[in-house]
């Protein structure tokens, strides 16, 4: 598809001025873009201001290349972006052919709307619209070109095109696949420890690497403790939490084949999946026969979805997450207990307010003892805080408020 330039308004020239990942739509003059249309923008007087590509069902410009560094976006330019994101993980000690970790994280390194994860010899590459899909393949082409010339067993990649939900809708994908096809259910392994995903078919693939170091820093918590995972999904953090020396994981989900994956993945690691309680059902509901019969967890993991339509009364977490944080503190210990809280902050406000509000509703006095947000192979444009989702905070509860 040839490049196309177009001319910005004002208000976009004073944008571009501070380098942004992305434009708005509005601030360009030509708004009749064919979807993943390859572009240079240009200033009035048609100096070249930055390029990317259109990306109109989400009403943006991807902006790729700015200024002087401006380059069209073509094979070249995808593996000159793909061989420094391939750097920095191979810095980090990712890239050994049998982990899974995050190769390309969109605005972070320099690809707006794209990313991909790699899970041992099988890459999956997200496109964040369908007119995206064909800059995702060239991304994947490039990848199974260069990572096998790095000592890296690439064989395929799975195309993921991520199409917008709507109202309390999650995402929904659609993929395609480049090279080799993935096998049904592929071993990957996380700090050396076994899990079992699932690269076709969804959006979710059963394990989030986003999540990588919450699940080992959660080791520190755990030891002897009764652990109670709220929407567990495949389990990773009740595996996590086992492996640390947890008393008894309670793994609690809406749904039985996530729970049937997650004693796989117990499996995997030599784990009894026995002794530990395995529970169908609502995470409220839950909560709440568990406050019937007076049962008590010293840590409890809150990691919700953002959005859900599985309940009768739907889940969102911007509207439900202090109600969440309030029922689980029912069944904390009267003399205090742990809280384990993920938020997505894209989605809702920051994660300190939703816990600052549950504890409110829950009457209970809290410290923060530590808050963390993605691992270093999601880096982040510093001009770009949007980029930065994920807070995770770990709160120590105390005691009911008196009277």
């Amino acid at each position: 598809m040839p490049i196309l330039g177009i001319t910005v308004t004002v208000g976009g020239e004073q944008r571009l001025a501070a380098r942004p990942p992305q434009l708005p739509l509005a601030d360009v003059e030509s708004r009749d873009l064919e979807p993943g249309r390859p572009v240079r923008l240009l200033d009035a007087k048609g100096k070249l201001l930055a390029t990317g590509a259109a990306d109109p069902e989400n009403e943006l410009i991807r902006v790729w290349s700015h200024g002087d560094d401006a380059r069209t976006p073509d094979a070249a330019f995808m593996r000159g972006r793909l061989r420094a994101a391939l750097s920095l993980r191979q810095t980090l000690g990712l890239a050994d052919g049998e982990s899974a970790y995050r190769l390309v994280n969109g605005e972070g390194d320099g690809l707006s709307g794209l990313s991909a994860d790699v899970y041992g010899p099988f890459a999956v590459v997200n496109a964040w619209s369908r007119g995206l899909l064909g800059h995702a393949r060239l991304l994947a082409q490039c990848a199974l070109e260069m990572l096998p010339a790095e000592g890296l067993p690439l064989r395929g990649a799975v195309l993921k095109a991520r199409l917008k939900g709507s109202g309390n809708t999650p995402e929904r994908a659609k993929d395609d696949v480049v090279g080799e096809p993935p096998p049904d259910k592929l071993i990957v392994r996380e700090h050396g420890v076994p899990f079992e995903v699932h690269l076709r078919g969804g959006i979710n693939v059963g394990l989030f690497t986003d999540m990588r170091e919450h699940r080992a820093g959660l080791a520190r918590f755990v030891r002897g403790k009764r652990v109670l995972n709220t929407f567990a999904y495949t389990g990773a953090l009740s595996v996590a939490a086992v492996r640390a020396g947890a008393a008894l994981v309670t793994s609690v989900d809406l749904a039985a084949g996530p729970l049937a994956w997650a004693r796989a993945n117990f499996a995997l690691s030599g784990l009894d999946a026995g002794p530990h309680r395995w529970e169908v059902s609502d995470v409220f509901r839950f909560l709440e026969a568990e406050r019937e019969r007076r049962t008590t967890h010293d840590v409890i993991i809150l990691d919700p979805p953002t959005v859900s339509d599985a309940r009768a009364a739907l889940w969102a977490q911007k509207r439900d997450y202090p109600d969440l944080i309030a029922a689980a503190c029912a069944v904390l210990p009267e003399e205090g207990g742990h809280l384990w809280i993920s938020s997505n902050t894209h989605s809702g406000p920051a994660v300190l307010k939703h816990v600052s509000a549950g504890l409110a509703l829950a009457r209970r006095d809290a410290k923060v003892l530590e808050l963390g947000g993605l691992p270093p192979d999601y880096p982040t444009p510093l001009n770009w805080p949007a980029a930065r989702y994920l807070e995770v905070c770990q709160v120590r509860v105390g005691a009911s408020w008196p009277g």
